[in-house]
């Protein structure tokens, strides 16, 4: 009976200590799995890991994938997330038929300015030195128009959604230096504009790219030994990183091999739509003399008009009056006068203006009408091409903001017709300043041969404060907007005034008329007045009280004039523009002969 009893113990026996070494086999093969899943996912096997075996919820590495629509703020299923550089761009592309497009607005900001987009006639142009490209949406083809010539595409290379104009990205890059690629689940794209040096790193061993740092923090994607990152910031612990498709996370420093330099390669066919073409010379400085007229003027007048200046290049004439949105105008234009400027050595750029029948008609209408600009442009070339002339001068001053773009664009235009002519484009414009941006100076310095600042109405007529026409500060300000603007100093032309004006201030009101230079030396002259350097304007003041009413004036002379153009030599500048002939005193052209 014992010896029965000890045989049953020693059989239950034998049976525990077998269940308990399947237990441990199982246990130590499990363990093993966790082991080497773990080497294999990259996670060191140290003291914090055999915790989070025993305190999961403490040290454990969280195993949840992130929400990429959040990540990314996907809210539709055709969203594209753009990555500009190492940024996540609020704005989305879209994923048109397995291609990423970016809205109009999204590629003026980030890859080039110089598309014109038209929603009323659903065109999208671009403008080089030679065509104009076009995308007719309307039509719906795949392909574009280059000066009429149709080039089929295998996609369309623009489509509205809603309201909104999406470019393909394909199409954009044929006109922008920018390099991109597309990576899917989720949607995104990764775009390059800079190219050089950044800070990189290797992976040592596999990990994962979190969106926080932190092991609890959700996962964004996993690294494999070797592969390279960009390095955006490095903390005690964790390092800020890129993968090369996209994901910008937070990944252990210990998992990261020591930084290095890497230097992205720049695009290679870098695309320039005009290479500084200009119908003007290089090094040349030149002297331009605007001539106000209102009547056909054979230029016999140029005779006692500049009868003192030998230094004159250009004179100016303001032969055109815009007075349709049709693209017609009043005309005053004279083979006469040509001849006459020509036998005195100048050349004739003629003036269109926009001042004086701007109330009669649409300038909106005028400039957003493909028909339009094109009427307008023809009729120019036709009428200065039959004068004889040698250039255009556009001194257009009543865009508004709404019709800037469209007079962008016709300048565009009107800039490959010109040269096709052999004709000289420059465009008066006033300084810069937050109100009138629209105008756009850096591509008026890019489509015109010469751009020309108003360096004068620092103080205009209707003006409610008495001062200065043109004060030196006022004058660099000018100049120093427009070159950081863009407009190349070789292109940039300042105008400086051969007028002042006359101010009274009675009470509160204020009030001013213009002289020229000999009429407001009378002035003072008469009054026995002798007038005062003023250093802060760099002019004479001279000033007079008449009961309640206060005179002032800041004179322009040949001293004032004097520290414009050292200025503006200074600047090395293409050189100077006078308003208006007639205006000056003798005196004045031996002081821009000693610059100019």
């Amino acid at each position: 009976m014992k010896r029965r009893r000890k045989k049953e113990l020693r059989t239950k026996l034998i049976s525990i200590l077998v269940a308990i070494a399947l237990i441990l086999i199982v246990g130590i093969v499990a363990f093993g799995a966790k082991i080497k899943k773990a080497i294999d996912e990259g996670e060191e096997i140290n003291g914090r890991w055999f915790l989070s075996l025993i305190y999961p919820d403490k040290y454990a590495y969280s195993t949840e994938i992130a929400d990429y629509n959040d990540y990314y703020q996907l809210m539709a299923d055709d969203d594209v997330a753009i990555i500009l550089q190492d940024e996540i761009l609020e704005d989305k592309a879209k994923l048109i038929n397995g291609q990423p497009y970016f809205s109009y607005d999204t590629v003026s900001k980030i890859f080039t300015n110089r598309f014109y987009h038209n929603s009323d006639e659903k065109v999208l142009l671009y403008t080089t030195s030679t065509d104009i490209i076009k995308v007719d949406m309307a039509e719906g083809t795949s392909g574009y128009y280059v000066s009429g010539t149709f080039t089929e595409t295998p996609a369309v290379c623009a489509t509205y959604i809603g309201d909104t104009l999406y470019i393909s990205a394909d199409f954009v890059k044929n006109y922008a230096n920018f390099s991109y690629a597309y990576y899917s689940q989720p949607n995104r794209v990764q775009v390059y504009t800079k190219f050089g040096t950044e800070r990189a790193a290797t992976v040592k061993k596999k990990t994962k790219v979190r969106v926080k740092g932190g092991i609890k923090s959700d996962i964004l994607a996993s690294l494999e030994k070797d592969q390279q990152v960009t390095v955006l910031e490095v903390m005690e612990k964790w390092t800020r990183i890129k993968t090369e498709d996209g994901f910008i996370g937070y990944v252990e420093k210990n998992k990261l091999s020591d930084e290095f330099e890497y230097t992205r390669p720049a695009v290679t066919d870098a695309y320039n739509p005009y290479n500084d073409y200009s119908m003007g010379t290089e090094g040349e400085s030149l002297v331009v003399a605007w001539h106000q007229i209102f009547y056909a003027d054979n230029g016999s007048n140029l005779n006692t008009l500049t009868v003192s200046s030998n230094g004159i290049d250009v004179v100016s004439p303001t032969w055109y009056y815009l007075n349709s949105e049709n693209g017609t105008f009043t005309d005053y234009s004279s083979t006469a006068y040509v001849t006459n400027a020509h036998e005195k050595g100048y050349k004739v750029w003629a003036l269109v203006e926009d001042m004086t029948n701007s109330d009669s008609f649409s300038e909106y209408n005028l400039f957003s009408s493909s028909a339009n600009r094109k009427a307008l442009i023809d009729n120019l070339i036709s009428s200065v091409k039959a004068a004889g002339a040698d250039g255009i001068n556009i001194d257009f001053e009543k865009i508004g903001k709404e019709t800037g773009p469209h007079y962008v664009q016709f300048l565009r235009e009107l800039s490959i017709e010109a040269h096709k002519n052999g004709l000289v484009l420059s465009v008066d414009d006033y300084q810069q300043n937050e109100g009138n941006l629209y105008y756009n100076l850096k591509e008026q310095g890019l489509v015109a041969d010469y751009v020309i600042i108003m360096g004068y109405d620092e103080h205009w007529a209707g003006c409610q404060e008495a001062g200065s026409v043109a004060s030196l500060d006022f004058v660099e300000n000018g100049i120093t907007k427009a070159l950081d603007a863009g407009v190349p100093a070789a292109k940039l032309i300042n105008g400086v005034p051969f007028y002042t004006r006359l101010w009274k201030t009675e009470g509160v009101n204020v009030s001013s008329s213009a002289l020229d230079m000999t009429t407001a030396a009378n002035w003072y002259q008469s009054h026995n007045i002798i007038p005062s350097w003023d250093e802060t304007t760099s002019q004479f003041y001279a000033s007079r009280t008449d009961g309640t009413a206060t005179y002032e004036i800041w004179v322009e002379n040949a001293d004032s004039i004097s520290a414009k153009l050292a200025v503006m030599k200074n600047h090395n500048l293409a050189g100077v523009a006078c308003w208006k002939l007639g205006f000056e005193t003798p005196d004045i052209w031996d002081v821009i002969v000693s610059y100019y």
